[in-house]
């Protein structure tokens, strides 16, 4: 009952917000085509607090691009990209973006098969996966009460093979939700924001250089438990540790 309430709040909260947030999407929209970029991404960002959606990222990540402002708009694509992984226009404008950056690293990518499947889990989100998973679940057990019920055996045969597909699609809806939950709390990339940093063999400061890196360019960040640093990665694969306050987390 508890669940059902759930459900019927966050689709009351839906109703209300949406025009919120088409409101100030068009407002951004509009604001973009006539070349206000800034006043554009106020009206982002006013969105993006009503809920995180890729397509608004990725026109905040276009704003902050024609205003030159490339870490910003490589933070912006990045976001988009964890929303909606196999999307070509993303990855596109993300390497045109690092093409801007001083460091002009390649941009790495996952296998396309990896590409497929984290796109599949982010096409519903995730409280649509739990309406999925709760509505399968309902339909299994009436098809799997048909089957015990009933005596025509062929509509036994199609309730059974019915229950079956349902509770696969019931474990699958949780599994997606649930990989989706993690896809977006992981805090494993990032985008460095200092104009320069000196990235070190070792989190601390008098440790020896590695390399140098500058604002603007992707990360992936290997391990952030030391208060005050994290353990990076490049595209290229040169490893380090950076002050955790020059890079912003996506």
């Amino acid at each position: 009952m508890n669940q059902i309430y759930r459900i019927l709040y966050l689709v009351l909260c839906t109703l209300y917000l949406a025009p919120c947030v088409a409101q100030d999407k068009a407002n951004a929209d509009a604001a973009f085509r006539s070349g206000h970029y800034q006043k554009a991404i106020t009206h982002y960002n006013a969105a993006l607090k009503q809920g995180q959606s890729a397509e608004t990222y990725y026109n905040m990540g276009n704003a902050y691009f024609r205003m030159g402002d490339y870490p910003e708009a490589m933070i912006a694509y990045q976001r988009a990209a964890r929303l909606s992984p196999a999307n070509s226009d993303i990855k596109h404008n993300i390497e045109i973006t690092a093409n801007k950056t001083i460091d002009r690293l390649p941009v790495s990518s996952d296998v396309f098969f990896v590409e497929w499947y984290k796109a599949f889990v982010c096409l519903f989100s995730i409280d649509n996966w739990a309406v999925i998973s709760i509505v399968a679940f309902a339909l299994s057990l009436i098809c799997f009460l048909l089957y015990l019920f009933v005596e025509q055996i062929g509509i036994r045969r199609i309730s059974f093979y019915s229950s079956v597909v349902l509770t696969l699609t019931f474990l699958f809806s949780i599994l997606f939700a649930w990989h989706q939950h993690k896809m977006l709390l992981a805090k494993d990339k990032g985008v460095v924001t200092a104009e320069m940093v000196t990235v070190k063999s070792s989190p601390t400061h008098k440790s020896s250089d590695a390399f140098v890196i500058h604002e603007g360019t992707s990360v992936n960040i290997k391990d952030s438990d030391i208060k005050g640093w994290y353990q990076i990665e490049l595209s290229d694969g040169r490893q380090g540790w950076m002050p955790s306050s020059t890079v912003e987390e996506i």
